[in-house]
């Protein structure tokens, strides 16, 4: 497929300036509706999207966008029957319904819920009147990708952009919502692609003689009686074992998949020298997938050789042991036009059957943007599709990552994104006591691990025995999505994962570990049962339904590490679901036999 010239003469500022737009500095005592429509906007000529005005109140205004600023941008489309799709979707991974383990291709799908052809022709013949380059089509039909001006996207879109400086970085956003004429109305979704705020990535190093909480301290003294817990950091096949995978299958007949940034040489060249010093006898075949021309990803990246890539691939692959292919979606920057992007290749190209994430911001950002229910379409048909999708959780605890990752609680309540998508698999930390031999003692919640509830993101129906937010959410406009799911190590001091960068041992903490950690476990549950399991996060809490009822006493499902101590700054660990470790973390062996 012909690539659009997405992003020439585009380029980020260095990684250590990317951070995302805080609610703070998107709020600032303005009420989180989209800017009203001027009187020319509010004649039958103009129909609204979803993607809102950004008001950027905390931050400096620098006053216009330049009008030949090239901008990259994707017009996405509604899909056809959505509630069909959203009934088919659930029921592909529930068993007892009638369209249980019927996956479809992404022609299928496309065929049955996708845009009609004529839809996304004409949305493309009016980008390229407007004077829009490059138009393309996705082959699910959902995105219409195109390259142009700021001048001309103000233009098409009625809308109007500005630049601001914020977070030490010049980022350019648009100030009013975008618009399309009457005749798209109910068609297209979102516009993407008028700002350009970068999202974290969140993980931590382990800082020599940080000192340990006190309730760790005293669990590690109560476990001392029947071994100590080892501090000193874990390689994959220690995880493994802790986690109680080695007696599972790897995941050899299972592609997964990773999003990256930049040039991805030194990321494979590190993931290369761990298989040879951990005396992995089998090395895992990689394919880097550009979600933009390979000159815009590649050369210049400020993202490029990041330890996040290495910590992805290692993780993910060495968990599983083995997995059919790995699959890198790498894209030009981590803003969430291109994010959103390369989670709809993920998705159309149906190559891997699950993915992660190790990056967020919180989640207003996507909401306003039209990032959030973009990508929330464009996973439901992965679901149907039997895919599933992974992400790390965020590592300011309670906070949404409205500034880089702290690894303790700070800053504005919330969730991140995209972890708190519905269709996605929202990974939170813990802290991880276990033995050196890979006896598994106890996980405590990490104060690092990002959870709540979503005030945007709407909850799938599985999740509502277990979340009692849920239970209101059909009476509002939108929230109480809980997050997370499952919970996997993540604590940086106590239990730091080993990851090989430029043949030096790193010892890494936070979220960013605990996502595709699990989705290499994952991989493995995926190979044992053929690749039938559909949706991870709905497997997971159709065990936890299976001995839960709505208002009893939470019991700890079979297949679950039930994690009760600790907190994240506001939500406390409990027994049962809860909004800092959701269900738990996974206990493979049994997880196995229960599914």
């Amino acid at each position: 497929m012909r690539q659009p010239s997405f992003l020439s003469g585009r380029r980020r500022a260095a990684e250590s300036a990317a951070a995302c737009l805080s609610a703070a500095a998107l709020v600032g005592g303005l009420t989180l509706v989209a800017a009203a429509p001027s009187a020319t906007a509010a004649t039958a000529r103009w129909a609204r999207t979803k993607t809102r005005a950004l008001p950027m109140s905390n931050a400096a205004r620098l006053g216009p966008l330049g009008g030949s600023t090239p901008l990259s941008l994707s017009v996405v489309l509604s899909v056809r029957n959505g509630a069909a799709l959203r009934s088919a979707a659930e029921a592909a991974s529930t068993p007892g319904s009638r369209g249980y383990g019927h996956f479809l291709t992404p022609r299928q799908v496309a065929s049955r819920f996708g845009p009609t052809r004529a839809e996304t022709e004409s949305v493309a013949s009016w980008l390229r009147h407007e004077g829009f380059k490059d138009v393309q089509v996705e082959s699910d039909r959902l995105f219409v990708d195109a390259s142009g001006t700021a001048r001309q996207a103000e233009r098409a879109f009625h809308t109007q952009l500005s630049r601001f400086r914020f977070a030490g970085r010049t980022v350019y956003a648009n100030t009013a919502p975008a618009f399309v004429p009457a005749r798209f109305g109910g068609k297209v979704l979102a516009v993407l692609g008028l700002s350009d705020v970068q999202m974290n990535l969140p993980h931590q190093l382990r800082r020599p003689g940080a000192p340990i909480p006190s309730l760790v301290e005293g669990q590690i003294k109560k476990l001392s009686v029947t071994g100590t817990p080892d501090l000193s950091g874990f390689d994959e096949r220690q995880l493994a074992q802790i986690y109680d995978a080695r007696s599972t299958p790897m995941g050899s007949r299972t592609a997964i998949a990773v999003i990256a940034s930049g040039n991805m040489a030194p990321t494979i060249g590190d993931l290369r020298y761990a298989e040879k010093v951990e005396h992995f006898a089998y090395k895992v075949p990689v394919s880097v997938v550009y979600t933009a021309p390979k000159s815009d990803v590649v050369y210049n990246n400020p993202y490029t050789g990041n330890l996040e890539w290495s910590l992805d691939t290692q993780m993910s692959t060495m968990i599983a042991g083995r997995v059919a292919r790995e699959y890198i979606y790498d894209v030009a920057t981590l803003d969430d036009a291109d994010v959103a992007r390369a989670i709809n290749r993920f998705v159309e190209q149906d190559k891997a059957r699950a993915a992660s994430a190790s990056l967020g911001e919180c989640d207003i950002q996507p909401f306003l943007d039209g990032a959030m229910v973009a990508t929330d379409e464009v996973l439901e048909e992965g679901a149907l599709q039997g895919q599933s999708f992974f992400a790390s959780s965020g590592d300011n605890g309670f906070a949404c990552p409205e500034v880089a990752s702290t690894g303790v609680p700070g800053g504005v309540p919330g969730t991140s994104w995209p972890a708190d998508g519905t269709w996605t698999t929202a990974v939170g930390g813990t802290s991880l006591l276990a033995t050196g031999s890979g006896r598994y003692m106890e996980e405590l919640s990490w104060i690092g691990g990002g959870g709540g509830i979503s005030s945007f993101e709407t909850p799938g129906n599985w999740t509502s025995v277990a979340n009692p937010a849920s239970a209101g959410a059909q009476y509002l406009p939108t929230g109480g999505r809980g997050v997370p799911d499952v919970a996997a190590d993540a604590d940086p001091n106590v239990s730091p994962v080993i990851v090989w960068q430029n043949k030096a041992k790193q010892y890494v903490g936070g979220t960013s570990v605990s996502s595709p950690l699990t989705m290499g476990l994952w991989a493995r549950l995926q190979t044992a049962h053929h690749n039938r399991l559909g949706l991870a996060s709905i497997d997971f809490y159709r065990l936890y339904n299976k001995v839960n009822k709505t208002g009893s006493a939470p019991v700890d499902p079979a297949g679950f590490h039930d994690i009760v101590l600790g907190s994240n700054g506001l939500y406390t660990a409990l027994p049962g679901y809860d909004y800092t470790t959701g269900i738990g973390s996974l206990n493979t062996a049994v997880l196995n036999r229960e599914l």
